[in-house]
């Protein structure tokens, strides 16, 4: 019966005739999310190349920062601009970003690259959600949301053994010259095959009135703010600027919350509210599991002598996990949701926090052995905390709710990042690379991010501990 249901399902999305948009589509979520951890396997020959070792952190910050800026706008510019242009439009900012990082001379050049590229990123992967949810029937939305979280992880999968490969080569440039080809493949697809764009929601899912830029001048600045503070080895000044920064990020929530055309659902601060609970996890969690791969294949490489392209296969392993429990769940019920999510999140929050005991005890099995908890609780659930969000947002912020999970990560990630920054500098990387360093901050890099852990699981708890779709008004 299970199977025969599948089938209809694969049928109805074939008939609908929105079959090659899906797939181009899901070219955008693989770029973006291979490009996300390709950068962690080419990071030691990067430095070693161009130098830069104290900005490490941000070459996954300013990514992510562009990436939040354009993920936060995309379902605003597509009921304007339509889907098919933004898709086309991001693919082309997305191809120069990786122009730009290929031709780096220097540290401050790729940043510049990592940053456009995370606009065009951003744009793609939030394109996918607002997409879905615009042009598809609603029992279709969680198979889809199962493709799009597959085809995530498997980006993830391969973008670590991408960037293993290239940097072992010595031409880490060259793994940029890649995606620039397949971002301009990608762009001539879309102008070539789909003239026409897709049908949307009904009207009443659009929000009139004007854009106010405030909120997410704000929210950019927040990040930069806290970008700066992870490249700053000065504990003293590092810690204050990142608590500045935070601070500017719930005011760009509260400015957006009083916008016309809102970034984020409506209850995005309500932590009273499963809305608001549930994206506080996505928050938390994003930021306390970024130290493994902003900075796992430099401790790997310092402690065990590891290559790039084993401390890559140790990363695909991760998303292979996460890949793996997406597809065993994808075709969940609703009433499955709820323990799919604290189980998954619970399995999250054990892996990153063993992280602080296995690293100073150089144990490289039980390096692996959490990375593969962390993507297995993050499969487990994110297919389930996408469709739950979206079935909890009231209709009028619907649109704004599919991309929400992905926004709210991407911000997590900026910050931890930096955070993650922040305690690997105090902990002594800035100041040169040694086993006793690597150890010192491996505990610290780790360990810092339990606090925040715990917050993610309460947020679970609350996410999931009321109905399906409660009273939202």
């Amino acid at each position: 019966m299970a199977t025969a249901v599948r089938a209809g399902a694969w049928r109805e999305l074939l008939d609908t005739g929105l079959f090659g948009w899906f797939v181009l589509l899901c070219v955008g979520v693989w770029l973006h999310a291979a490009d996300s951890l390709v950068m962690a396997t080419i990071v030691p020959a990067v430095v070693d190349d161009i130098g830069g070792m104290c900005y490490v952190g941000w070459t996954t910050s300013l990514y992510q920062i562009g990436a939040v800026i354009s993920g936060a706008t995309t379902a605003l510019i597509c009921r304007s601009a339509g889907v098919r242009r933004v898709l086309a439009a991001a693919a082309l900012i997305y191809c120069a970003g990786c122009v730009i990082a290929a031709a780096s001379p220097n540290m401050a050049s790729l940043l510049g690259g990592r940053l456009v590229q995370g606009v065009g990123g951003g744009m793609l992967i939030s394109l996918s959600y607002v997409a879905i949810q615009q042009s598809f029937a609603e029992h279709l939305w969680s198979r889809l949301f199962g493709i799009v979280a597959v085809i995530w992880g498997v980006g993830s999968l391969l973008g670590p053994l991408i960037g293993g490969v290239f940097a072992s080569l010595g031409a880490w440039r060259v793994a940029f010259w890649c995606f620039t080809l397949q971002a301009g493949a990608l762009w001539a697809l879309a102008m070539i095959l789909l003239p026409i764009q897709p049908p949307e929601q009904p009207s009443e899912h659009r929000v009139g009135g004007r854009f106010h830029v405030l909120p997410l001048l704000a929210l950019s600045v927040a990040v930069l703010m806290v970008a700066q503070a992870g490249a700053i080895g000065r504990v003293a000044v590092s810690v204050p600027l990142s608590l500045a920064g935070i601070g500017l990020l719930y005011m760009a929530a509260r400015l957006d919350r009083r916008s016309a055309q809102k970034l984020l659902p409506a209850h995005v601060l309500d932590f009273c509210h499963p809305m608001g609970a549930g994206l506080l996890m996505v928050l938390a969690l994003s930021v306390a599991t970024t130290g493994f791969w902003t900075y796992g294949p430099l401790l790997l490489k310092i402690m065990f002598g590891t290559p790039p392209l084993v401390s890559g296969y140790i990363l695909a392993g991760e998303a292979l996990a996460w890949s793996a429990a997406t597809m065993a769940v994808s075709a969940a019920s609703a009433s499955a949701e709820p323990a799919l999510i604290r189980l998954g999140v619970v399995l999250v929050a054990a892996g990153a926090a063993s992280f602080a005991v296995v690293v100073p005890a150089g144990s490289f099995t039980g390096m692996i052995a959490c990375a593969l908890l962390q993507g297995l609780g993050f499969g487990l659930c994110w297919p389930s905390i996408v469709r739950r969000t979206v079935r909890f947002a009231a209709d009028r912020d619907r649109i704004l709710a599919a991309a929400a999970p992905g926004t709210v990560q991407r911000i997590g990630y900026a910050v931890g990042a930096a955070a993650t920054g922040i305690a690997g500098n105090a902990s002594g990387l800035a100041d040169g690379v040694s086993l006793t360093t690597a150890r010192t901050a491996g505990f610290w890099v780790f360990a810092s991010f339990i606090p925040v852990l715990l917050v993610g699981v309460f947020g679970a708890w609350r996410f999931t501990g009321g109905a399906t779709r409660p009273d939202l008004e």
